[in-house]
């Protein structure tokens, strides 16, 4: 599956936030295979989580959400490993669940287990609706779910723009970048809202903010994500916008120089100038 350059690293920052859900009725079952496997796919340990859920599936009364479990688990595999296999057998799980005998919780990671699958299918526009849905629907994802689930629509829609016309791309980068503001004016900055304002601004033709855009994201990283856990994740949001930065901004905002610029040599001088705001940024 080819990425794209907005979204190649993202595969990384995804399993990095957006726990499948646990509570209500659910936290009952602290101690069952099912509970396990979901607090092992938290932990990011997909493969024991597929383990325990395989498990799990095999005794009746679990086996609709040990599906919905193993599905997400292999589908989070497949974005690390690329082994088509996993995608097959999380189709097959998703489509063996019974909705009916499925709790509030585990209807939400339905929907968005679904979603999941239709992106890993390049099904993108189809992705993105399903994603906005639950962005939308007051209630359907938890505080602590919604830069998971935000992730997965703006890469959703980002794949989607550029297979369409230009004309197209820009009301769907518009979309976007519409959507990442209104997240951005909710709370703290967070590591998906600031990647996507960069991305979502050279989306829409606009260069220049991109440009400062990245440069404040790049800044702001440690700030945005502290701590020794988030050491991770500032390094990844620092390593997605230089690249970013370097294989979009650059040459889009050397390629509109106006005469008599040159744009090569444009290219070069903001591309040191870019390494010289990056080396006094850093201790």
């Amino acid at each position: 599956m080819k990425k794209s350059a907005a979204a190649t690293a993202l595969f990384a920052l995804w399993s990095l936030m957006g726990p499948v859900g646990l509570s209500g009725s659910m936290a009952q079952r602290e101690l069952d295979p099912v509970t396990r496997a979901r607090q092992a796919y938290n932990l990011q340990h997909f493969d024991e989580a597929v383990t325990l859920a395989s498990v799990a599936r095999q005794t009746p009364a679990l086996a609709n959400s040990a599906s919905l479990v193993l599905a997400r688990a292999l589908l989070e595999r497949f974005r690390r490993a690329g082994d088509v296999a996993d995608v097959a057998t999380a189709r097959q799980a998703l489509l063996s669940i019974d909705p009916a005998r499925l709790v509030v919780d585990e209807a939400v990671e339905l929907h968005l287990g679904t979603a999941e699958l239709l992106f890993v299918d390049d099904q993108y526009g189809a992705a993105a609706e399903l994603f906005e849905v639950a962005l939308d629907r007051t209630g359907m994802v938890a505080l602590g779910q919604r830069d998971h689930v935000l992730e997965w629509w703006a890469a959703s829609l980002d794949r989607h723009a550029q297979l369409v016309p230009e004309a197209e791309r820009q009301a769907r980068y518009r979309r976007l970048l519409t959507r990442v503001e209104q997240e951005a004016a909710r709370g703290p900055a967070s590591v998906v809202v600031t990647y996507w304002l960069a991305a979502a601004a050279r989306g829409v033709d606009d260069p220049d903010r991109a440009w400062s855009l990245v440069i404040a994201g790049w800044i702001q990283a440690p700030l945005i994500s502290p701590g020794v856990a988030g050491a991770a994740r500032a390094t990844t949001l620092r390593s997605d916008l230089d690249r970013l930065m370097v294989d979009a901004i650059i040459p889009e905002r050397a390629r509109r120089a106006a005469p008599p610029s040159d744009p090569i040599a444009l290219k070069v001088a903001l591309a040191a100038e870019w390494t010289a705001i990056k080396a006094r940024w850093v201790q």
